[in-house]
């Protein structure tokens, strides 16, 4: 009995091995590459040298001059216009829409608003602004009528190609320089209600 395992031992050891190394050739690991040969299509290259990157020199930034401001003004006192006898302050609401007078003609009607003057004002732009309901293509509107200011005081000015029989909203818009910046600013200082041409 003890000899028949004595062999078992020896043999299965034999047996196991072949078997190993069967197993190992079917199951499709990597092999070595092929070193390149003159036939086969390998890139052969030659190692070259790195050459050195080239250096950069920086030179200190100048430094921008200082800049020089005038001397500060000091604000003086608030300045108060200068109105004429004729020019009632009480019939002007700063930064409201003010009320003007209609005086309706048949194709034209004169308008009458309060003007506050200043150095600044440019010009008074009036426009009428048909309230008749038209279908379609509307009428023609009689555009914008611009007005030199005076001094302060009332003002009038006629608007004319009106259609008659019809009502209006006559808007006056002034035009003042901007403080301190270029270009003008229009704003609609007096309107007035409905008008009907005669």
């Amino acid at each position: 009995m003890l000899g028949i395992r004595k062999a078992a031992a020896v043999v299965l050891p034999m047996l196991a091995g072949p078997l190993l190394l069967a197993a190992c050739a079917s199951s499709g690991t990597a092999q070595a590459a092929p070193s390149p040969s003159g036939t086969s299509p390998w890139i052969w290259s030659t190692a070259g040298s790195v050459a050195p990157s080239p250096t950069t020199s920086f030179a200190p930034r100048a430094r921008p001059a200082a800049a020089t401001l005038p001397p500060a003004v000091s604000p003086s006192a608030t300045p108060t216009p200068n109105r004429s006898p004729a020019c009632d302050a009480a019939a002007f609401r700063g930064g409201a829409i003010n009320g003007v007078d209609v005086t309706p003609g048949t194709t034209s009607a004169m308008v009458t608003w309060f003007n506050p003057g200043g150095a600044d004002l440019v010009q008074y732009r009036i426009i009428a602004v048909s309230q008749d309901l038209v279908a379609g293509a509307q009428p023609e509107s009689p555009g914008w009528l611009t007005v030199t200011p005076g001094g302060c005081g009332w003002m009038s000015a006629t608007v004319t190609g009106l259609v008659p029989g019809t009502p209006y909203v006559f808007s006056v818009d002034e035009v003042r320089t901007r403080e301190g910046m270029d270009g003008t600013r229009a704003k609609t200082v007096a309107r007035s209600g409905v008008v009907s041409t005669t």
